[in-house]
């Protein structure tokens, strides 16, 4: 009978609305220091051998609300010292016993002289690149083989006769096998409890990607199917920088004399890795009707194996669990390296309300709605990866969400978020950092740009973001993005770029319109970046152009000493559009907000520019031949308390003008006073900015201040 198999879990627990996630991390790193977490730091010395042993094996409990783990460590028998002659290798210091096979020459152990110390230590600490930074998973190393029975070998060596016994003895294990009902009670393992049911993601290191790696109900003896993603040694692929040769300054060549470029590490999605470990480990049968079916050439063991080839793995694998049950995690004939674990509940609510990263992951349509709860609050445990996604909060009453350390949106499609008050305090990640496996079938044949249509964050407040959006060294091009009627507060730890595109991709077209930005963290080096090739023709958009359109904001402090755009692609090209009307810029751009924004190239007759100020360090910019309309502000816009979140105008021309975030209008509206015009010294301007009469009739601006004449 055929065992067909595939690594991922064909149907993973649904998580009800009120899923939350608690998160265990073995290693606790801050900054330059690293220490194992206390759980096992308690049971170490200063050599990282273990001091709590007992029967053999050191045992470290850890205990979250819902999730109990003990993680096993064994010890491996000692070599054999030659007392004369320290390097001489004379095996393991074990003694044989009765004889299992002479064929095989091997024995039963009749004693073990002496065993190595267990321990527990960091190690093996590998790259993940996913995050964009080069972040290092960082593991727990235990030791021990998890065998069910050990025995032990006879050296032989090849002399004149023949094979000739050496008299020197090494340790043969007998391994788990699936289904069997022996557990490995001795080496390396992890037993995970759960309280309650849900879903577990664990973070592992796993030595050879053609090692074993067991997930086994403790009832039935049976191996769990599990979802793998992250890393395998050794796939890298070129970025778009090129390795510099330090002599020449030249690009370095290869001996084919092909260039070279600097790398980085592929990251695999559970589906890569299902590809991979189908087109190895599986062979293929084509059904009648089309279909494929995959059949593990091993079907007893195959299926365990997670990927394939003879390298080391890193990454993550997701199982579902029940309450009370238990569930044990080993590679059979090597150690398994352990990062912590995220466990998902399935039921429990909690502290902030629903987690929208679980509530994305259970739907398999295109696009997921979320249409969310007037006032509710939200959490994202995690990067939410879904090709196309619209959260639709209820207008006047928006919903509320948090984002976790590590959580991001990940679009491959459209992504449209609206009436939604994001916390991002917590994560240094972008708000949108778009997916590193785009859609295949959405690129463009005349530039290789993966298209995604429409991109949307409207009546929404964004808080302690570090950066809008990123294109993740992914050659996207976002064909409309709209920003509108938010309040951003932009609070990173280092510089960045608001809107980055700078690897590999663009904005065919940017518009912001109605908002605010500020900035509370470090300063930016852009507000907004492209990748100096990308243009609309590249893209398929020639015919109607390309643009960047700022309409109506207020933006203070951002990218002060950094510049307001850099897109070499679309300056000086009459395909290029600009729109820049009844904006407030407030020691923004390094005070140059017009140059940097057409790209350094003035007289642009595709631009449009109305009614903006440009104010830097308490003085209007030089707008020299880039905004050319004559209608810039020339006065100080006087924000009523920018250091503490209030942008009100007191400006006399822009609120004659009506310029910058609406909001902030509407609030010296909300000011009125009743009274009739007698100063006849001050010109009196309607709410179009035009000048009147001091006896018109209606809401009027006098000195900078509304009134309203009856």
């Amino acid at each position: 009978m055929k065992k067909i198999f595939t690594l991922i879990a064909a149907a993973l627990i649904t998580m009800g609305v009120n899923a939350q996630t608690e998160s265990y991390k073995a290693i606790i790193v801050d900054g330059d220091n690293i220490t194992l977490a206390p759980e096992f730091a308690a049971v170490i010395d200063e050599s990282n051998n273990a001091t709590n042993v007992a029967d053999g094996k050191s045992i470290v409990t850890i205990n979250t609300t819902n999730m109990t783990l003990e993680a096993v460590g064994g010890a491996t028998i000692a070599d054999k010292k030659d007392p004369d002659d320290p390097t001489l290798n004379l095996g393991q210091d074990l003694t044989p016993g009765a004889v299992i096979s002479e064929e095989n020459h091997t024995y039963e152990i009749a004693s073990v002289g002496s065993w190595n110390p267990i321990q527990w230590k960091n190690g093996n600490n590998k790259l993940d690149i996913n995050d964009g930074k080069g972040t290092k998973l960082y593991y727990v190393m235990g030791t021990g083989n998890p065998y069910v029975k050990m025995f032990c070998e006879e050296l032989y060596e090849e002399g004149p006769d023949g094979p000739t016994p050496t008299g020197k003895y090494r340790a043969q294990y007998e391994y788990y096998v699936p289904g069997g009902q022996v557990m490995p009670l001795v080496g390396l393992y992890y037993k995970f409890t759960p309280k309650v049911s849900g879903k577990l993601k664990v973070q592992i290191w796993a030595n050879k990607g053609n090692r074993h790696t067991y997930v086994i109900d403790d009832a039935t003896k049976e191996a769990v199917k599990y979802q793998a993603e992250g890393y395998i040694n050794g796939q890298r692929a070129n970025t778009t920088t090129p390795v510099i040769d330090p002599e020449t300054g030249e690009q370095k060549l290869d001996n084919q004399g092909n260039p070279i470029w600097e790398q980085y590490q592929v990251y695999f999605t559970p589906e890569q890795i299902d590809s991979i470990h189908r087109a190895v480990q599986c062979t293929a049968e084509e059904q009648p009707d089309g279909t494929i079916i995959y059949t593990e050439k091993d079907p007893l063991y195959g299926p365990y194996i997670i990927a394939g080839g003879n390298q080391a793995f890193w990454g993550w694998i997701t199982f579902d669990v029940e309450a009370g049950k238990s569930y044990w995690l080993f590679q059979d004939s090597s150690q398994v390296g352990f990062g912590g674990f995220d466990f998902t509940t399935g039921d429990e609510p909690g502290p902030q309300g629903n987690d929208l990263t679980v509530m994305v992951s259970v739907h398999s349509e295109t696009p997921v709605i979320l249409n969310l709860e007037a006032d509710k609050e939200y959490t994202m445990s995690g990067p939410i990866n879904s090709p196309s996604l619209i959260i639709n909060g209820v207008e006047g009453a928006n919903a509320k969400i948090k984002m976790a350390s590590g959580s991001y949106f990940s679009p491959k499609s459209d992504l449209i978020l609206k009436n939604v008050d994001i916390d991002a305090a917590a994560t240094s990640e972008p708000l949108i950092k778009l997916n590193e496996t785009p859609i295949e079938s959405s690129i463009n044949a005349e530039g290789g740009y993966y298209i995604i249509e429409n991109i949307e964050i409207s009546n929404s407040n964004l808080s302690n973001v570090s950066q809008i959006i990123n294109d993740n060294n992914v050659k996207y091009c976002v064909h409309n993005m709209l920003v509108d009627n938010c309040v951003v507060s932009l609070n990173a730890s280092s510089k960045k770029t608001v809107f980055d595109f700078s690897k590999q991709g663009f904005i065919n077209n940017l518009t912001v319109k109605n908002s605010t930005f500020y900035n509370k963290g470090a300063d930016q080096d852009y507000f907004v970046r492209y990748n100096n090739s990308g243009r609309c023709d590249r893209a398929g958009f020639k015919e109607e152009g390309n643009s960047i359109n700022y309409e109506n904001n207020t933006f203070y402090n951002v990218a002060k000493e950094g510049q307001w755009g850099n897109y070499s692609g679309f300056a000086g090209r009459n395909t290029s559009f600009w729109v820049m009307k009844k904006n407030i810029f407030v020691d923004c751009g390094s005070g140059q907000i017009c140059r940097r924004y057409l790209g350094g190239r003035d007289n642009q007759a595709t631009a449009t520019f109305e009614d903006n100020t440009y104010w830097f360090n308490g003085a209007p910019e030089d707008t020299g031949n880039y905004d050319n309309s004559g209608t810039a502000i020339q006065s100080d816009p006087q924000l009523t308390d920018p250091a503490n979140g209030d942008f009100t105008p007191k400006g006399e021309e822009q609120l004659a003008k009506q310029t910058g975030d609406p909001r902030w209008l509407a609030n010296a509206i909300s000011d009125l006073t009743v009274t009739t015009a007698d100063d006849a010294n001050a010109p009196v301007y309607n709410l179009a900015g035009q000048r009147v009469t001091p006896d018109t009739k209606g809401i009027l601006i006098k000195n900078g201040k509304k009134f309203v004449n009856r």
